[in-house]
């Protein structure tokens, strides 16, 4: 099977989608599915509308039995997906909508044609309704959730570093992008002293430049060097971040999955995070403290009695590893997506 994946922007950054991807189309290569990546433009809509009209040319669906589509492309792509579709099965890999993760209905119309594919592989159950409520009926719609064992924690048998030391971590993985959240993280963190305690922030500080000098700004706010800025970081060093760390916080207002919540669950973290989306279905209640996302103030509160309370954070971290058993490993995950595209070139019906 020769399958054409569709994407935009630089696919070597360490964001959930491309991580996704990479381990995916890795182990589909390894049952002898060739994947063939086009980066269509940059991510962002100015640099794929001026690109949307010509894109198409380069792209000859005859070469391969299926194309699969980035949601990330809808903008670049939209011009030519029911062309494509007159030729081969197109299924779009919708790790979230564009209008969704925005907070905005802009350039929804732009979003039609993707949701016109013959499958769309939706990375939650929370991911699945939102298509449900544009009006993908069910059968066209597949769940493929990513695996929880990328740092190997779980095969490790790797066990949370909970202890009644004054030195407590929380570990925050992310882009500083604003729905994240950063900004409020901080915030919550500088409210209260932490005397004794660390804020640590890995990924992407200079994905948003506005916000980013934002979250810069309050954290020079905060006296002494209770924040440490860590930037991006390869999978050792997060690895050890994790296994370092006594709880996880991120109080991100949308994810389309949050494959961060699933990591710190294998390494046993407590989680604090906001109640939205497919997040509270991903951590289970018992692991987690969730709150309003924007709520700076019951997000410090969540801090306050996770730092002060080492009995509570070893019973979330017990609930932690239980929830992390129930989570798809990496194989679950390419399985299951193989056996999407096999189904949808079955019942293709396009001529060769």
């Amino acid at each position: 099977m020769r399958v054409a994946f569709v994407t935009v922007g630089d696919t070597s950054r360490l964001t959930g989608g491309y991580l996704y991807h990479a381990r995916v189309f890795a182990g589909l290569r390894e049952v002898g599915i060739d994947v063939e990546t086009f980066v269509a433009s940059g991510a962002s809509p100015v640099e794929q509308a001026a690109l949307a009209p010509h894109f198409g040319f380069r792209l000859n669906p005859r070469d391969f039995d299926m194309l699969l589509v980035d949601a990330l492309a809808w903008i670049v792509c939209a011009p030519w997906l029911d062309r494509w579709r007159a030729l081969r099965p197109v299924v779009a890999m919708i790790h979230e909508l564009p209008s969704v993760a925005a907070s905005t209905g802009r350039n929804r119309r732009l979003e039609e044609p993707l949701l016109r594919a013959d499958r769309l592989i939706a990375v939650s159950a929370h991911g699945r309704s939102v298509l449900r409520s544009r009006g993908v009926p069910t059968g066209r719609i597949s769940v493929v959730s990513p695996g929880c064992d990328h740092l190997s924690a779980l095969d490790a048998g790797a066990e949370a570093a909970v202890s009644d030391d004054v030195a407590t971590r929380v570990l925050c993985v992310a882009q500083w992008i604003s729905r994240k959240g950063i900004l409020d993280l901080v915030r919550a963190w500088a409210a209260h002293e932490r005397p004794g305690a660390t804020l640590e922030l890995v990924g992407e500080t200079n994905a948003g430049t506005v916000y980013g000098a934002s979250v810069h700004a309050a954290i020079a706010n905060v006296g002494g060097a209770s924040i440490a800025v860590s930037g991006p970081v390869d999978d050792a060093t997060l690895g050890a971040a994790y296994a370092a760390a006594d709880l996880f916080a991120l109080p991100s207002r949308y994810e389309g999955y949050g494959i961060v919540y699933a990591e710190a669950l294998a390494y046993g973290l407590p989680i604090i995070g906001c109640d939205v989306g497919p997040v509270p279905e991903l951590v289970g209640r018992e692991a987690a403290l969730l709150v309003t996302p924007g709520d700076v103030g019951a997000l410090s509160e969540a801090l306050n009695l996770l730092l002060d309370n080492s009995a509570q954070r070893s019973r979330m971290s017990a609930a932690a590893r239980q929830q992390a058993l129930r989570l798809p490993r990496w194989q679950d995950t390419v399985t299951a997506f193989r056996r999407v595209l096999e189904e949808v070139l079955t019942l293709s019906h396009r001529p060769s």
